[in-house]
């Protein structure tokens, strides 16, 4: 377990759509470099939480800090986090009408106001970082998927966040490509990125968590250290969940 600094802290935090309650008084806290991944049944609440972390989700009450900063409830001070959390989605939500290199210098240039030419080193920079320098002038629609997401986790490393938020990043993707985009998260992890995955591959959270937490109905049921938490599950909706994910994985 690392020991660093806490980089997010949740407090009870309630989300409700109506009368649908979709987080019911999570709390938890994301020390810095530690790897976390969420998993649990589809509308157990995962995305919900990691969306309220960066502010695409008000919650309904609770309290947020990201590296110390708190995020006021309807996030109107979203900007004060400059930057801090990155997020890489289901979806890549690349510009199709930007080039590869244009779609990771955009935030950059205008959140932070960052020269071009520097913004320019970085992005490629990160672009072989990824793997995919060769495509930088590419449109998105001429990539395959798995270099789409892998564009969208430069694009969202472009910020220099200091914690990387993962919403399904596989989910959308051909299985012969899920590799590509897991081997760029391992290789994240490994230099010590804060990660929050929301996944449903187990073999990536053996491999990179530091914890594993399984959420079900809007509620934390379990979290343990990968080795434990695979072979030693102690909550039945725990090891009914991890039943399924092997019987789909075999």
């Amino acid at each position: 377990m690392t020991s660093g600094p806490t980089m997010i802290s949740l407090d009870k935090i309630h989300k409700s759509y109506g009368a649908l309650e979709v987080l019911k008084g999570v709390s938890l806290g994301i020390r810095a470099g530690e790897r976390v991944v969420l998993c649990g049944p589809s509308g157990s609440g995962k995305s919900t939480l990691i969306r309220c972390i960066n502010g695409l989700e008000t919650r309904t009450s609770g309290q947020i800090l990201v590296n110390g900063h708190e995020l006021h409830p309807n996030c109107e001070n979203i900007a004060d986090l400059n930057g801090e959390v990155g997020m890489v989605f289901q979806q890549f939500n690349l510009f199709p009408h930007l080039t590869v290199l244009q779609n990771l210098m955009l935030a950059p240039r205008i959140v932070r106001g960052t020269p071009a030419e520097v913004v320019r080193t970085q992005a490629m920079r990160l672009l072989e970082r990824v793997k995919i320098a060769d495509k930088a002038n590419a449109y998105p629609g001429q990539l395959s998927g798995g270099q789409q997401q892998r564009v969208a986790i430069a694009r969202a490393l472009c910020m220099q966040p200091k914690v990387m938020l993962f919403d399904e990043p596989t989910s959308a993707l051909d299985p012969e490509m899920v590799k590509e985009v897991l081997d760029v998260m391992i290789d994240l992890a490994r230099e010590g990125m804060t990660m929050i995955v929301v996944t449903h591959e187990m073999g990536f959270a053996r491999t990179v968590a530091d914890r594993v937490i399984f959420m079900d109905g809007g509620v934390i049921v379990e979290e343990d250290a990968p080795a434990s938490f695979f072979s030693r599950p102690k909550h039945p909706r725990t090891k009914e969940f991890l039943r399924q994910v092997y019987e789909h994985s075999h």
